[in-house]
């Protein structure tokens, strides 16, 4: 009688539904969620640099190397996280994302400073944007980007929601954007380029 009560725990004991320690399971990301991240990692200035460019393919399905930042027009937003993120259409394994922006400006390769529009046609108040909008995919496969900054081997995994392709602009929020001019401006030995700098930190620390 002993014998067949233990047999009987060892056989509940292996059942499902039994209470064994189990590795907790892999945390499930959001479309929207991944999205915010890279969104705070790029306006965060962790973009605008290869190491940067290097971490952030985590977000992406597959990403191309960056090609030189001092080339791009940065895209300035306020600071604060004031940007809204939304998803807009979803199905099964695919998301649209979209991001709304409060851009105050444009820095261009000689540091100049471009303010935003702010009026549309006939004359409408444009109180924000504009509108950037992300794909998202469900996926177990991503590729990404090696040190140096070429495409890595095939990973497969967990599914996750990954981006599948990057903008080809860089967007920076006021402060990062004052860093990286007062940088630009330290290594320029154009005259032309450490004026325009000049002109853009003061316009730039206005909007602070």
């Amino acid at each position: 009688m002993l014998s067949f009560l233990v047999r009987m725990i060892l056989i509940v004991s292996v059942l499902p539904g039994s209470t064994f320690p189990q590795a907790p399971p892999a945390p499930e990301t959001s479309p929207t969620g991944t999205v915010q991240e890279f969104w705070k990692c790029e306006t965060g200035g962790k973009l605008p640099t290869t190491e940067g460019w290097y971490r952030s393919s985590r977000f992406f399905i597959s990403l191309s190397p960056l090609s030189t930042p001092s080339a791009k027009v940065l895209h300035v937003i306020r600071n604060g996280r004031v940007d809204v993120v939304e998803e807009l259409a979803r199905t099964e394994n695919w998301a649209e994302v979209s991001v709304t922006t409060d851009e105050v400006g444009q820095i261009d390769s000689r540091l100049h400073f471009e303010p935003a529009q702010r009026h549309g046609p006939h004359g409408v108040l444009l109180l924000k944007g504009p509108v950037l909008l992300f794909h998202v995919v469900r996926t177990e496969k991503h590729w990404d980007l090696n040190a140096d900054g070429s495409r890595g081997k095939e990973q497969i995994g967990p599914p996750e929601w990954l981006i599948d392709c990057a903008q080809s602009e860089l967007w920076i929020d006021l402060d990062v954007a004052i860093r990286y001019v007062n940088e630009m401006r330290a290594k320029s030995t154009d005259p032309h380029v450490s004026k325009n700098a000049d002109l853009t930190l003061a316009k730039l620390k206005k909007l602070q």
